[in-house]
Order: structure tokens, then sequence, then C-alpha cells
């Protein structure tokens, strides 16, 4: 409507008639330039470059796993690596583990992924951060700084890697610090445990410097609450204690470091202890657990593994799978199957860096 008429000289009925009509036109005329407004600054929106889609566990494709043997499951660099039939590479699943049964990186991989998920797991059993820092229990274990100098980066972060992997779809564990303490805690060597997290720091930092974004730390469980520790006076008991609290303190606060340094990337920290401890207490805090029966001891039956995961001796009393503990130090694979499904969550709800 031509609003020009707006303009005019007539009789006062007319004149109300015409005013409303004319105010309508107006109104009408400004919503169309709002409307026509709105339609471009959309298109403008649509032509800006979007960001990188948001990232996380659901779209991982790689794992880098080091540790020690609650990690461990003996691969073979030599060997296959990982593929669609073996998602570990070697050996068959679930490896050599120390559980009994797959551990939690097995479970991880294969149970709670959301996609399919390559691991490479050069965790070694009896592993410390550095063995020149912390004796490990024979010369030949490859200690957190042997796995990362003289495996992962010259067999995967170098031009021509093993195994093709992206950072954005990596993520890169490590559970270490088991053997730390339990080989010197009793030293109550106030500088050393400090000089071993300097060297673990600077570990995190080479692994960022070859490519790794998303980096899971996972810290000590109760291991003053196993067998081998409660076999002990209180006092010892006290002192591991406190060992492991200091140490999961310090996990907490390298990873806050880190993330403070390093903007385009994370480091989450897993609480394994929180997840042991909850079993130790209550065997049903969590449905993979609940078979559990005894939280103390172990059977020497079944100390040195089973033929199955569910054995069962009748010197033992229950199956194996219903012990916490298979031996002194070591515990069935139950316990490793809540931790992994609680990894997957925590890993679930945050966003990777890209």
């Amino acid at each position: 409507m031509d609003v020009s008429f707006c303009v005019f000289s007539l009789p006062f009925a007319q004149v109300m008639k015409k005013d409303l009509q004319c105010r309508i036109a107006k109104m009408k005329q400004r919503y169309l330039l709002f409307v026509g407004v709105l339609t471009w600054f959309a298109s403008s929106l649509d032509a800006l470059p979007h960001g990188a889609p948001e990232r996380g566990w659901a779209d991982a494709k790689n794992i880098f796993a080091f540790g020690d043997s609650y990690s461990s499951t003996e691969l073979n660099l030599n060997l296959q690596q990982p593929n669609q039939a073996n998602p570990l590479g070697n050996p068959a699943y679930p490896g050599y583990t120390s559980s009994n049964g797959p551990n939690w990186i097995d479970f991880l991989t294969t149970t709670y992924n959301e996609s399919e998920v390559l691991t490479v797991n050069l965790a070694y059993g009896g592993a410390t951060v550095d063995s020149s820092l912390v004796e490990p229990y024979l010369p030949t274990v490859l200690s957190l700084k042997q796995q990362i100098e003289d495996e992962f980066i010259p067999a995967y972060a170098s031009p021509t890697p093993l195994l093709s992997w992206k950072p954005a779809s990596t993520l890169f564990s490590i559970f270490i610090g088991i053997n730390d303490i339990g080989n010197s805690y009793k030293d109550r060597n106030t500088t050393l445990i400090p000089s071993i997290f300097a060297v673990y720091a600077g570990l995190v930092d080479k692994l960022y410097s070859s490519g790794a974004r998303n980096i899971l730390l996972l810290n000590v469980p109760p291991i003053d609450r196993a067998p081998l520790t409660t076999a002990q006076d209180t006092s010892t008991q006290s002192l591991e204690a406190s060992a492991v609290a200091d140490w999961n303190g310090r996990v907490a606060a390298l990873a806050k470091e880190f993330n403070s340094d390093h903007r385009d990337a994370t480091a989450f920290v897993f609480e394994v202890n929180r997840v042991f401890s909850k079993v130790l207490d209550r065997p049903c805090s969590y449905e993979q657990t609940c078979p559990i029966e005894n939280t103390t001891a172990y059977c020497e039956g079944y100390a040195n593994g089973t033929p199955s995961w569910y054995s069962f001796n009748t010197s033992c009393g229950v199956p194996v799978d219903e012990y916490f503990w298979l031996n002194d130090l070591h515990p069935t694979f139950r316990i490793h199957n809540a931790t992994a499904a609680a990894v997957a969550k925590q890993l679930s709800k945050r966003k990777w860096s890209i």
C-alpha cells in the first residue's frame, strides 16, 4: 500500500479511517524491512567459515596406552599391529594381563568404545616412571620413560609410523605410580617424589610435542588396602595410604599445570582410587562388580591365574571372579570392567581438544 496518501485533508470520520489504514501500512512496511534485514543477516552467517565440529569419545579412532601391570597386555611391536580383527594387535585378546581376564584398557577398547578403536598398548608390567629413580623388580622392565622415548616416539611419532593416527581422534592414557610408591614409600625420601614428577611432567610434554592433544592420567588405586600391605602393621598401612594420597594430589596438579600451559590440549584426570574404594567398601556400587564376595583376601589357588575367568577351586570357597584380589597386589577383571565403564562415561561427557 502506498503510504503517501497519509498526508490528507478530509472530514473527521474519514480522517480517522485513513489514519488507521496509514498506521497499518507503515507497520507492514517496517515488518517487511525487519524481515529483510534478518534474512540478510542469516545468509551472511551461513557464508562465514564454520569452526571445526566438537569431538569426543564417540569420535575416537586410536588409543596409545602407557603404564604398568594394571594396563599391560604385552604387545610385541614386531608382530601384528592393531586391526579390525584384533583392535589391540597382539597377542590374542585379551592379551597377557594381571587380572585373570581383560583389563581396563581391553574393556575400554572393545566394550565401552562408541566407535572402532585401535589401541597400541605399550604398558609394561612392573614399570615405574623412571628406572633410574625407582628401580623396578627386574632390570628388563621398561619404565614409562622408555615406553615413550624408546618405543612410542620412534615407532609411532616418526614420519613413517607403524600405525597411522590423528591428534583429534587419539587418546593417550598413562596409568602409573603403583610401583613407584610400592618400591619407595618405606624409605621416606622427601626429594624422590618431586624428582619423579619432574620426569613425569616432562614425558607428558614430550607426548604433546609428538602430537598428543587428549591425555588421560589415571591416579593410583588404594594399594594400601591390597593384601600385600594389609598383612603388615597399621603404621605401614597408614604410611602407604599417605604416599598414595600425595601421589594422587600431584597427578591432579600436573594435569592442571599442563592444561594451563597448553590451551590447545586437554589432560583429563580419572579417579581410579575412588572407583576401587567404592567397590572395596560395597561391591554392588557398580553392576560389573556386584558378584564379588571377598574384598579383603585372595586365594593361593587362584594367585597365578586360572584356566577361565570364572574358574572355581573348592579350596577357595567361591569362584575366582568373586574375589576382588587375584593375588596380593592385582585385582581380578571385574573391577577393571567397572573402571573402564567409568572412564568411558567421563570421556563421553567432555569434548576433546582438536
